[in-house]
């Protein structure tokens, strides 16, 4: 089973704790005991909180945690939820917190943040030089106080090794099935979303950081999109692409790069690479496999890309991220 550690705060926003504690705890089990199946329960969620005191949250209500951050030795997992109070006070009160992040620095455990949440990951210096999000409301203060953080603020989620931020309160919904994705499967990510009643559109895709890339009107655009994650194992001409859905090459580059901020090519690239991530810590498919899986032909250029994108090799991917997934 995963291990899961919120690291609780005062006036932390207190649907951003309970939500992911409820959404995690009960992937595998809602949706199989609705359709008359065993549960099959994925992750184990414990609250933590300096000291073990009760957690004061933002609207008057007090969380009692499992244990104490002190007493965490080992996690799968760790997020820090949402600060709803004061910022700069909320990170002035909790050193130990702090402290805790920075000697998880080096660790292979997720270390996950939802919206403003990000600014303990930033103040513990382990977000430095890495991609990163936050809450739209926060990003003149964030860049302000961490401009050695990649901040992606237009981003909904970022995922840079192993970091994982999103960037608003009622984020924790995308985060917490991204998270399920990532460690479980694509079918239990849905079926926690269904028990939940969260609308997540019908893509494979639906819980990859390529989600930010959706937010947008062109329906056009958006169709092709949608085409391109259904058919990326196959070989697609973006000339014959932009035929089938009736644009010319030209329009359809000029549209794609306006809505998606990238090109159609680039984009097909995206979505080649994400699910290459996901067949390397969900399967035992072999490099080669792999590459023949998403779309590729040539394992070297293949590799090539894959590292420019995730900073290392495939295999050291697996290798880095493989272990935890087995547990499940």
């Amino acid at each position: 089973m995963i291990t899961v550690t919120i690291l609780a705060y005062d006036y932390v926003l207190a649907g951003a704790l309970t939500g992911i504690n409820d959404l995690l705890s009960l992937a595998g089990v809602t949706w199989n005991r609705l359709h008359g199946q065993p549960a099959h329960a994925k992750f184990k969620v414990q609250i933590a909180s300096w000291d073990k005191k009760p957690i004061y949250t933002l609207n008057n209500v007090f969380i009692m945690p499992h244990l104490a951050i002190q007493d965490v030795i080992q996690s799968d997992i760790y997020l820090v939820p949402f600060i709803a109070g004061d910022i700069e006070k909320t990170l002035e009160q909790n050193p130990g917190l702090i402290e805790f992040l920075k000697k998880l620095d080096h660790t292979s455990s997720l270390i996950g943040s939802n919206g403003t949440g990000s600014f303990f990951l930033a103040e513990a210096g382990i977000l430095d030089n890495k991609l990163a999000t936050t809450h739209w409301g926060f990003v003149d203060l964030f860049k302000e106080k961490y401009p050695q953080v990649k901040l992606k603020a237009d981003q909904l989620i970022t995922h840079d090794e192993n970091i994982l931020c999103d960037g608003a309160g009622m984020a924790w919904f995308d985060l917490g099935l991204y998270i399920i994705e990532l460690f479980c499967d694509h079918e239990t990510a849905m079926g926690t979303a269904k028990a939940f009643v969260i609308d997540t559109g019908n893509t494979q895709l639906s819980y990859s950081p390529l989600i930010s890339k959706k937010y947008h009107n062109d329906k056009a655009v958006l169709n092709i999109q949608n085409w391109m994650e259904e058919h990326y194992m196959t070989q697609i001409s973006i000339e014959s692409l932009a035929v089938q859905f009736g644009l010319s090459n030209r329009s359809m580059i000029r549209r794609f790069k306006h809505s998606a901020g990238l090109t159609p090519s680039n984009y097909l690239q995206e979505v080649r690479l994400d699910a290459a991530t996901k067949y390397l810590v969900q399967s035992n498919k072999t490099i080669d496999e792999i590459t023949h899986a998403v779309g590729y032909e040539d394992i070297s250029s293949f590799t090539k890309l894959f590292k420019r994108k995730a900073g290392m090799s495939p295999s050291t991917y697996r290798a880095r991220f493989k272990p935890i997934h087995s547990q499940s």
